[in-house]
């Protein structure tokens, strides 16, 4: 027992870590790929076809299945891990949607399309919130721009809300509660996201089908992470081997699983290193204000000069963006996070909080 107290006390995951901070470069990676495309219509950073802001939100899943397994796993609270996950990603989203109805559909839509009291815009807003498909131009909303969706990031929300639901039901049945039992559920969903294509005609399936098992494998990947945590400190030779393994064979059939690999070591390699700077634990976590706003208010700026060019779009919008993220995180996700309910229950597990760690500060890590 001593030698699991020492080894959970040791390990990062488990007190302050960079997580905080990986998650604003993936955040920062999706706003740049998204100037490039509202402004050109291409995404220019890219390896092979797989783009930094395609890539970026598999990195989010990782992380969040990662973080999430943690919850389940040390907490075994149902009820405070469902009102944890509902207070982490609604209440800012309604925000988002309340702006939408009040602010963007009145003054950026075409010419009498944007009204409050018109039922588009209340049915979209419905559509968000019901998890359904958001990818859409509401009350003809920014329809002089090159891209006329509202909000199109808020396409992922439904699918890290559904990977919740589906984590908590699979950890009451067990399906996830123990190392070979999540490896053989990630390896299954992944075999089934990869080989699909060689049975099945994908295009003829609605899309969503396809955007599940890719996220679902990224969100299983994190908790296996959690059920391995030998895996989770990858030697600088597995990283490198990563990477050039993605770089010589990331244009293959199995291209994406390559570079979801380095990029998850690479994030596992920032985000709980041995050393961790107290000033880079603590930095706040903008970046969900950052992935739900940054979109709108680009194309606002778009609306008046549709000819910006992406570097100025990027330098103007910056200090906005970083504003209203500020915000959000100060004003209504942080007060709001507080009011979590803190559980009592206490895993057994060798992966749970030991009596020591059960008082030290968790910063960085959104549970």
């Amino acid at each position: 027992m001593a030698g699991d107290a020492q080894t959970q006390l040791a390990d990062p995951l488990m007190g302050q870590n960079h997580f905080t901070a990986v998650r604003w470069v993936l955040a920062i990676a999706v706003v740049l790929g998204h100037i490039w495309l509202l402004t050109t219509g291409v995404e220019p950073f890219s390896i092979h076809e797989w783009t930094a802001s395609y890539m970026a939100v598999n990195g989010f899943f990782v992380l969040s299945g990662l973080l999430i397994a943690k919850s389940l796993h040390t907490r075994r609270d149902m009820k405070a891990y469902a009102l944890s996950r509902f207070l982490r990603t609604y209440p800012a989203l309604v925000i988002v949607l309340a702006v939408f109805v009040l602010v963007f559909a009145p003054l950026y839509s075409a010419e009498g399309g944007g009204s409050p009291f018109q039922s588009e815009t209340w049915q979209y807003t419905y559509k968000v919130l019901a998890l359904g498909d958001p990818d859409s131009a509401p009350a003809q909303i920014f329809s002089q721009n090159l891209e006329t969706d509202f909000n199109g990031p808020l396409w992922t929300i439904r699918f890290e809300l559904a990977a919740y639901i589906l984590a908590g039901i699979a950890f009451m049945f067990g399906a996830v509660n123990g190392p070979w039992r999540v490896l053989s559920v990630f390896l299954l969903v992944q075999s089934v996201y990869l080989g699909a294509p060689f049975f099945i005609d994908t295009s003829a399936l609605p899309p969503s089908v396809m955007s599940l098992l890719r996220l679902s494998s990224a969100f299983l990947l994190g908790m296996t992470l959690w059920q391995w945590p030998i895996l989770r400190r990858p030697p600088l030779f597995v990283v490198a081997g990563l990477i050039a393994a993605f770089a010589l064979l990331g244009g293959g059939l199995l291209g994406e699983l390559f570079a979801t690999f380095a990029l998850t070591s690479l994030m596992l390699r920032a985000g709980l290193s041995k050393r961790t700077s107290v000033r880079i634990a603590k930095i706040p976590d903008y970046s969900y204000g950052i992935y739900i706003w940054h979109y709108p208010l680009l194309q606002v700026f778009l609306v008046g000069q549709p000819d910006l060019r992406p570097a100025a779009l990027a330098i103007m919008t910056a200090p906005l963006i970083l504003l209203v993220a500020a915000t959000s995180w100060h004003v209504i996700e942080k007060p709001i996070l507080a009011l979590k309910p803190r559980s009592s229950s206490i895993s057994k597990k060798p992966n749970a909080r030991t009596p020591l760690e059960i008082n030290r500060p968790t910063r960085g890590v959104d549970l």
